[in-house]
């Protein structure tokens, strides 16, 4: 009996211990499962708050963060001349409205550094990649003694240069003589040189780098570099939600300050005439007098022409790219009636154009009905126009900012044809924020997110992508 006890004691024993290994794989398989669902809605969360983020305005902030710093600027302008560092509130305020124009990310960062050469010699855009920055574009070195393609090779790991280390850090501007950096950048010689972190989405993102050289050290004006760094950032977290490009209110002020300067030309005393030549004596009658040549009217030039000089063309001739045009609401106005007073023919209807080998799929662009007009003139913007214009800036915002951060794959994708699967991870991503944040009416009527992909990723080549 005893044995038998025994044995039935091991037998309980042994089924309660099964039990419990069950129970406890049951609850870790629970967990697991919960875990993965916790994770699925965080990041759903997640990416719903950041579309919430890009829809909101910062723009009534921007201006009046323009406004006031141009009139602190305005204030101080006469003794910054003096002194040798003051650019001048009208030279800012050309160069915001150069860096207001761009359409899309890669064209306002580009505008901030063209335009941070009037302020320096040489100007670097540095991207924060966790800790480590690494180079975007520079200008202006390889007039200096460098080159400006090496700026693209440059990383800085934590540690290696210290004032990019009090910009992560302390997330604080930092000038100095630049030395230690420009070595890093290939070039040498620097006199004085400013570091900018520029916030994005309310964190720091990047850092600006603008030296001067001797020669031009009398340019330097690292308060109107802040201006543009700041203003950049603001500008490019609400490139999905702007509709006014350019802004009406920095044209107007530019307008003006070209109006005063005609004025004060047409104010210069005119050049005197010749003197008409005496009448002959009174017998004989006096010959009519010739006409006088007709002065030559000089043109109307526009006032809010900008001028630029040769050099700063040929540079904005070469970093221009081929695109495509996409359509915008602008595009959606009614024809204007003919001027004849005879009916005119009714129009000829374009034969469908064939697809090329690079374009094997049809254009998913929105075409809207023939009774939606444009605002301005010929009525307010409809609301079914409007819906389409937010998902075609929001896409182009996505697809832009996947280019940004992504230039050497970008470039490897377009040369083998592979972008999608160098790329997959952050197009799918941005792919389901535009999902999520475009309405179902008009993702089943276009498919702008794969137009940008076309347009800015592969270069007008869908066969880049390679899908």
């Amino acid at each position: 009996m005893a044995v038998k006890g025994e044995e039935v004691a091991g037998a309980i024993d042994a089924r309660v211990r099964e039990e419990i290994e069950r129970m406890v794989g049951e609850i870790r398989t629970s967990i697991e499962d919960v875990r993965v669902a916790v994770d699925s809605q965080l990041k759903a969360a997640l990416q719903s708050v950041q579309a919430d983020v890009n829809s909101i305005s910062f723009l009534p902030h921007i201006n009046k963060a323009v406004g006031e710093l141009e009139e602190s600027y305005t204030a101080e302008a006469a003794a910054a001349t003096k002194a040798g560092g003051g650019a001048g509130a009208a030279r800012v305020k050309a160069a915001v409205q150069s860096i207001e124009r761009g359409k899309s990310q890669v064209d306002v960062l580009n505008a901030l550094l063209e335009q941070c050469l009037e302020f320096g010699s040489r100007a670097a855009l540095l991207i924060l990649r966790g800790e480590t920055f690494s180079g975007w574009k520079g200008v202006g070195f390889s007039n200096h003694g460098g080159n400006d393609e090496m700026i693209k090779r440059f990383n800085a790991a934590p540690g290696l240069i210290p004032e990019l280390d009090r910009v992560l850090r302390n997330e604080e501007v930092v000038e100095w003589d630049g030395a230690n950096l420009a070595s890093r950048l290939g070039v040498g010689n620097s006199e004085r040189a400013v570091l900018v972190p520029m916030v994005i989405k309310d964190k720091v993102a990047a850092a600006v780098y603008v030296d001067t050289v001797a020669n031009d050290a009398s340019k330097f004006d690292a308060d109107a570099i802040e201006l543009l760094v700041f203003t950049t950032g603001l500008l490019v977290d609400t490139l999905a939600i702007r509709k006014k490009i350019p802004s009406p209110s920095l044209r107007a002020s530019l307008s003006a300050v070209d109006t005063q300067a005609g004025a004060a030309a047409a104010s210069q005393p005119a050049a005197p005439q010749p003197a008409a030549p005496p009448p002959p004596p009174p017998p004989p009658p006096a010959p009519a007098p010739a006409p006088a040549p007709e002065q030559a009217v000089p043109k109307h030039t526009d006032a809010g022409t900008v001028a630029i000089n040769a050099n700063q063309l040929r540079e904005l001739m070469a970093s221009q790219r081929p695109s495509f045009n996409v359509p915008s609401a602008d595009d959606f106005s009614a024809p204007a009636p003919p001027k004849a007073p005879a009916p005119a023919p009714p129009p000829a209807v374009e034969a469908p154009k064939p697809a090329t080998p690079a374009e094997d799929r049809p254009s998913t662009q929105y075409i809207p009905p023939a009774n939606i007009a444009r605002g301005g003139a010929a009525g307010p913007q409809s609301d079914d126009a409007k819906k389409h214009d937010e998902a075609r800036r929001f896409a182009r915002l996505l697809v832009s900012e996947i280019k940004l951060y992504n230039e050497s794959k970008v470039e490897q994708g377009r040369k083998n044809n592979d972008l999608y699967e160098r790329l997959k991870e952050d197009i799918d991503r941005s792919r389901q924020m535009y999902d999520e944040r475009i309405v179902d009416d008009v993702r089943k009527v276009s498919n702008y997110f794969y137009d940008e992909l076309v347009r800015i990723l592969a270069d007008g080549r869908a066969d880049a992508l390679g899908l």
